[in-house]
Parts: C-alpha cells; sequence; structure tokens
C-alpha cells in the first residue's frame, strides 16, 4: 500500500480515508435486528433482540454524530410491541415509520411463540411521542419481517419479506402519509425480495449544476449561463431501484427499477441486470445489503464472508454509465465485527457499526451487531458528495450580475493588487461578506456633517489578490453561485478556495470545492492539491495526493514497459541495414529561441502574484514537458491532517498622493493567523433469523499550535494593503489617473485570530 511519510512515522492512504471512534453515554449492547435511522446529526437505533437472554427490545437509543455520544429516551404514549427485523424510514426529519417485524405473543398457555406484525408505529421526533394511526375498515399488508421498505413524496413502499414460516412473500404496498391510508397491493411478479440479500432505495430528484468551464467570453463581467442549464429535473413518477445479489458461484446481481405512478398504480418495472454485470469490476455477493442514494451514484454495502475474507465493503454505481467503483476504506474493516452501516450526506460520510475486538464470523452467524465503535469512511475522497444547491434562479443569478455591471448603483471602490479598481454596492457587500460588514459601518450609515465620506469616488477598499480574481469573487457575492465561465478556470478556483477560507465564507467553500472536484486530473491535481492544503479542504486534497499517487504508479508501468517494447522492436529490424548519410544544416536552420511577444510580457508584468505566475508556468510546462515528468510528483507529499498551513500574501503599497481637500477612508489591517498543517461460508438465504480477530485501535493525530498575537507594524500577511495608486472605472472600461497628497483618517486595527 502507498504510504505517505512524515518525520515521525508513516501512515497509509486508507488511515486518512477511514477514521475510528468510540462512542460513550448509554450505550446499546449487542442487539440482533435493530434498525438505525439518520436524523439530522442524530442517529435513532430502536428495538432488536438482546443476544444474551433473547428477550426482544422496543427501547429507543439515540446517537450524536457531533458528541458521539448515546442517550436513552422514554417517548410520550404506550410504547409499541417489541420487535425486530423490522422497517424504519424517516419522514422529512420529523418522523420515523416503523413497520412489520418480528414479534412475540403469549398463547393461552401463557408460553411465548414468535409470530409477523403488521403494524405501522410512527415515532414523533419534534414531540418525542408514539403514534398510532387509524386503520379502521382498511385492508393491511399480511404479516411479515425482513422485509424492504422506501419511503419518498409522502409514500411508503412495502416491498416483498418473509411470513412467520420463513416463505417468501411476493407484494407490494403502499402507504399514503398525508391520507393516512393503505392502497391495494401488487404483485412483485417472479421476484423474490428480502433484507438478506436485497435492498431498497428510493431515487431522489437530481439537481443539475452549470457546466463547467466553457469557453471564455472577451468581458470578464459576463453573464450567467442559461436558465435550462440549472434547473433541477423534475420526476412526476415515483422510482425505486431494488438491488439483490445471490451467494452463487457466479455471483448474481440484479437491479431492478420500478416506477409508481400519482394514483399509486405500478406502470413499469425496468429490469438493468445486464447493465450492472457488463463492468469488469463488480461487488461481491454481499450479506444484508443497504442502498442509498448519492446524487447519480447508486451506494451498496454489505458484509462479504468467505472462507478466506470478511470485510466489510462499499460499492459504488454510477447509474448514468453503469461503472462500478469500489470504496477502498482500509483493511480495518476487515478485522473485528463490522456488519450495520448507513450514509451521512450532511457530512459526505459512510457511518459502519461495530467492534475490532469482535469475531466478523461469529457476530454474523449469530445476526449480532454492536454499537459501541463507529467507522466514518470518507466518501468525498472518492468523489462521492452531496452538491451544493443553486440558491437562487438562473434569472436571480443574472440579475445580480447586470447590478454588478451598472456603475449607477455603486457607492464603493474595491480596489485590487494590480491597481484596478471596479465599483461595487456597500450594502450589498455587507449582506454577503460579514468578515468586511463592521468595516462599512460609516459608509451605510454616514454621519451628516462628514460630507467627505459621502463621496463615492473617495471610499476605497483594498482587496488582496489581482484584478480578475476580483471580479471572480464579486460575482459570487452578488450571484451566491459560480455561474461565470472566469470563476470556473483552475488557478480561479484555486484562489476562490482560499478567499473562502480567509472570510470564513462556507458557501464559496464549498462551490469551489465542488468545482475542483469536477476539472481533477493528472494536470490539475498539483494546483489543486497545494490550494486545498492551505485551506483545510482535506477531503479534496486526498483526492488530489490519489490522483497524483496512481498518475506515478501508472508512469512506473509504463517505464518498465518501455524496455521490453524497444527490445520486441529491435528484434523486428534487419540484421543489417544500409547506413543514412545525412548533410549538415546551413547556419540559417540552427533554431533560436523563441522570445516572449511583447502582450506577453505586458501579461507577466500584471500579474504580480507569485502564486499565479507558479502555475501559469506549471501549465506551460505541463504542455511541453513528456507525461513522465510528473513522476516526482508524490516525492513533494506532505502529511495530511485538518489542521490550517500558513498562508502568505504579499503587501502591496503605494504613495499617499491624493489632494489635501480629500478624504479617503482607509480600512484597518486585517491579518489571518492559519495553525500548521501536516495535512465459502455456508448459511441458509431462507430466514434471516439465525439460531476474535482484534484490531488495533486507529486514532487521527491532532496537534495544535499557538497562534502569535499580530503587531502593529505591517507584515507580508496582512490583508488589507495601504493605499496605492488607484484607477477611475467608466462603465466597463478601466482608466489610470494620477494620485496626489491627501489627509487621511486611520480607524482603529481590526485583527481576526484563528
Amino acid at each position: 500500500m502507498v504510504a505517505v511519510t512524515s518525520s515521525s512515522n508513516t501512515h497509509s492512504i486508507a488511515e486518512l480515508i477511514t477514521a475510528f471512534h468510540k462512542t460513550s453515554g448509554s450505550v446499546p449492547p449487542p442487539l440482533i435486528g435493530a434498525t438505525t435511522t439518520l436524523v439530522g446529526q442524530d442517529i435513532y437505533l430502536f428495538g432488536g433482540r438482546l443476544q444474551s437472554t433473547r428477550q426482544m427490545s422496543n427501547q429507543v437509543y439515540i446517537l450524536s454524530l457531533k458528541t458521539k455520544s448515546w442517550k436513552t429516551v422514554q417517548p410520550q404514549n404506550a410504547p409499541p410491541t417489541p420487535r425486530y427485523f423490522h422497517s424504519a424510514d424517516p419522514h422529512q426529519n420529523k418522523r420515523i415509520l416503523f413497520f412489520g417485524g418480528m414479534g412475540a405473543k403469549r398463547n393461552q398457555s401463557g408460553a411465548e411463540k414468535l409470530v409477523a406484525l403488521d403494524d405501522l408505529v410512527i415515532l414523533n421526533i419534534q414531540t418525542m411521542s408514539w403514534e398510532y394511526p387509524d386503520f379502521a375498515n382498511q385492508s393491511l399488508p399480511s404479516p411479515r419481517y425482513a422485509h424492504l421498505s422506501s419511503l419518498v413524496n409522502d409514500k411508503l413502499i412495502i416491498f416483498d419479506g418473509q411470513d412467520v414460516n420463513n416463505q417468501y412473500l411476493q407484494d407490494v404496498h403502499i402507504f399514503d402519509i398525508k391520507k393516512q391510508s393503505w392502497s391495494s397491493s401488487a404483485s412483485s411478479r417472479q421476484y423474490q425480495y428480502g433484507a438478506y440479500r436485497s435492498a431498497a432505495v428510493a431515487v431522489t430528484p437530481v439537481v443539475l449544476t452549470p457546466p463547467f468551464a466553457p469557453a471564455i467570453s472577451s468581458s470578464l463581467l459576463s453573464d450567467a449561463f442559461e436558465e435550462s442549464q440549472s434547473t433541477e429535473v423534475k420526476v412526476a413518477d415515483i422510482r425505486i431501484h431494488v438491488y439483490s445479489n445471490f451467494s452463487r458461484p457466479e455471483d448474481d446481481r440484479f437491479l431492478h427499477t420500478w416506477k409508481f405512478n400519482d394514483s399509486l398504480e405500478c406502470t413499469d418495472i425496468r429490469d438493468q441486470s445486464d447493465s450492472i454485470n457488463v463492468a469488469t469490476t463488480s461487488p461481491p455477493a454481499l450479506r444484508f445489503p443497504v442502498a442509498f442514494m448519492c446524487g447519480q451514484q447508486l451506494i451498496i454495502a454489505g458484509l462479504h464472508l468467505t472462507p478466506s475474507s470478511q470485510q466489510f465493503q462499499i460499492w459504488a454505481l454510477d447509474t448514468t454509465i453503469f461503472v462500478w467503483t469500489k470504496i477502498e476504506a482500509g483493511y480495518a474493516l476487515s478485522r473485528g465485527a463490522w456488519l450495520k452501516g448507513l450514509l451521512c450526506q450532511a457530512s459526505n460520510q459512510f457511518i459502519v457499526f461495530g467492534h475490532p475486538q469482535r469475531s466478523m464470523q461469529m457476530d454474523y452467524k449469530d445476526r449480532v451487531n454492536c454499537f459501541e465503535h463507529l467507522a466514518c469512511v470518507d466518501m468525498e475522497i472518492f468523489g462521492i458528495y452531496k452538491p451544493p444547491r443553486s440558491t437562487y434562479s438562473g434569472y436571480g443569478q443574472g440579475l445580480g450580475l447586470k447590478l454588478l455591471k451598472d456603475p449607477a448603483f455603486a457607492d464603493l471602490n474595491i480596489v485590487s493588487t494590480d491597481r484596478q479598481h471596479i465599483g461595487v454596492n456597500a450594502a450589498v457587500l455587507a449582506q454577503r461578506w460579514p468578515t468586511v460588514r463592521p468595516l462599512l459601518s460609516t459608509v451605510l450609515a454616514p454621519e451628516v456633517d462628514n460630507l467627505l465620506v459621502l463621496d463615492h469616488d473617495r471610499r476605497e477598499l483594498y482587496f488582496p489578490d489581482t484584478y480578475i480574481v476580483l471580479i471572480a469573487f464579486l460575482q459570487f457575492i452578488y450571484t451566491d453561485h459560480l455561474v461565470t465561465a472566469q470563476q470556473h478556470q483552475p488557478h480561479i478556483l484555486a484562489r476562490l478556495l482560499l478567499l473562502a477560507e480567509m472570510f470564513e465564507l462556507t458557501r464559496l467553500k464549498a462551490l469551489a470545492t465542488h468545482a475542483l472536484h469536477q476539472i481533477l486530473n493528472i494536470q490539475t491535481a498539483t494546483i489543486i492539491y497545494e490550494s486545498a492544503s492551505l485551506s483545510n479542504a482535506v477531503s479534496l486534497q486526498i483526492r488530489a495526493l490519489r490522483v497524483m499517487i496512481n498518475a506515478k504508479k501508472m508512469m512506473r508501468k509504463q517505464k518498465l514497459m518501455e524496455p521490453s517494447n524497444g527490445h520486441q522492436q529491435q528484434e523486428k529490424l534487419p540484421k543489417t541495414q544500409p547506413e543514412l548519410s545525412f548533410p549538415p544544416l546551413p547556419s540559417s536552420a540552427i533554431v533560436k529561441p523563441v522570445l516572449p511577444s511583447p502582450q506577453q510580457q505586458q501579461q507577466q508584468s500584471v500579474n504580480p502574484s507569485r502564486y499565479l505566475q507558479k502555475y501559469d508556468l506549471n501549465r506551460q510546462q505541463q504542455q511541453s514537458l513528456p507525461l513522465n515528468s510528473l513522476s516526482s510528483l508524490s516525492n513533494k507529499s506532505s502529511k495530511l491532517t485538518k489542521h490550517h498551513r500558513s498562508l502568505s500574501t504579499e503587501a502591496h503599497c503605494a504613495s499617499n498622493t491624493a489632494p489635501s481637500n480629500k478624504q479617503t477612508i482607509k480600512l484597518p489591517n486585517f491579518r489571518l493567523r492559519q495553525a500548521s498543517s501536516t495535512p465459502h461460508t455456508s448459511d441458509s438465504e431462507h430466514s434471516p433469523v439465525s439460531s476474535a480477530t482484534s484490531s488495533p485501535r486507529i486514532t487521527p493525530s491532532t496537534s495544535s499550535s499557538t497562534n502569535p498575537k499580530s503587531s502593529g507594524t505591517r507584515s507580508v500577511t496582512s490583508f488589507w494593503r495601504q493605499p496605492m495608486t488607484p484607477s477611475v472605472s467608466t462603465g466597463n472600461t478601466v482608466k489610470k489617473r494620477t494620485a496626489k497628497p491627501e489627509s487621511t483618517s486611520k480607524m482603529p486595527a481590526f485583527n481576526l485570530i484563528k
């Protein structure tokens, strides 16, 4: 396994992908057939059967993903019948619907016997109380357990399952939450679905983000993308993916897509099994699989158990091109007992419950799940995450860009490091840019006697980057999105990511990270890795590192193949070849070095950012150098942690040459301090109810550094620049103006210590 070396020890990539935690509080005991449901940042555990006493439970446990602590709750009203192997589905983060399962019932002699349940119980999370719908005069589904369920568009769909005699049922039922009624049953035809070998998940509507990096227009203040390119794909019908696999020598896999209309009638069943079996890489047979949807990715996870391998595996299927991707979570999930997991889209993690000291084979045989330890797999490292949604329509975004282009709405000038400026509206900046909101108080509410402050041309704010980055940043401020072609260039996205971390703009960081994920390849991996490490985007940083490591492996493989190919070509050549003579080249044919054009020299002189100059130089070298020149990329990799690295920016000064009767508001110095970063087992398939190797604990190391207090003197980390020779903008053109000495009024220093 490829490792990332540091000064003290060696860490594998898998250790950066998966984090392990031990929970605290009222930890549930090992249970059989309990359900775990994610609602917000909490996981609700209900039901199950105790392994030690074989007693069924109706207790509710809540795990906080923030504190990793369990607690027990006692909801109001009478608790439901204890059960296990039931189903649980969240609804609008307000309630959880539990259906069916296996319970116990006493006969006339007082002895308990197992029975299948057909009741529907609702846990209201807001009031923390049990609710029991009234199904009088309604036809209920037949009792069942180990069935499949999925909830979408206020509809709960129940698939198949097994009865008390372990016989498979072949019917589909739909519960309308708003009408509080069950629909008539439909046949599942020849299919047999059960929790042991199948999983169901609803297909959610997909939000299409604007395309990335199209042709750049001549004007930096360009328009937004078309409305049709950023709207949500509306799906009228309900679609459910049902994935099944069998423990056969050929590892059969099936994918059926069910479609229901508004009348809750099944209109189509599409068999896509042939499409998912074409790929050379496919998941093996997984026991008790679970399914989740993240965008267009179908996530399948479950236990893979063979005489030689015991591991909890996670796979992702791209439903657009039907390509499988294995989530390499590391060898730690193959040691101990890890049997139950769920997807948390809020944190882009797949959470697996288990215990590193228990036996996976024994726990699987007893159908036992342990909830004392958590393994959190970072799915964003593999490009699987929840992208940021558009907050405004395309029309609203276009209106924001028009507002930025119109100088009539500007009452403040922002000056870039290359001494160009643009007029902006201070109210918009204060609303969308909280960091500078306190600095704009005199602009938003000026004093009546201070008439000099009312002069719009004398208000200037200095921006710590070039004009092209300033335009891209302001386009985000005015649209709350990345909608232009200029914003999606690699070097611009890298700078926007740094600015988002510097100014604590969470949405800009999410948008820039998402855009950089889309353009990540061998050519852009270096700049993305550098910007991600400086911006504390750990998942993006590790993914870029994996791209560079894989590129190095590929080039090593090609280098090993070159000698063999050359030897084969020499064998094919004839033993005797005629000598070839070439006349000497004339003096006029000598190749002379090409000097840059005046336009290129001017462009290089205008760009004062060392970071952008480095990117431009690397981009020119990548266009001219062969592919194997990238083989040294991984040698520059550094250890990754979730701490910041120091970010330094050049300070640009200009002479104070404004007129004496003119007053310019100098915004105070803004300094950002960042901490340094290191950046064949036989088992029956008829029923899920069945009559240790140690693993070292992996604890991510944490380090902290004390931030020094910012001094009163200017340094290279100063954000707000001293006044420089500004420029006047009329419309979309930029004109230079001559500055004269001016009298200034300084405001108190404003420092942000991270």
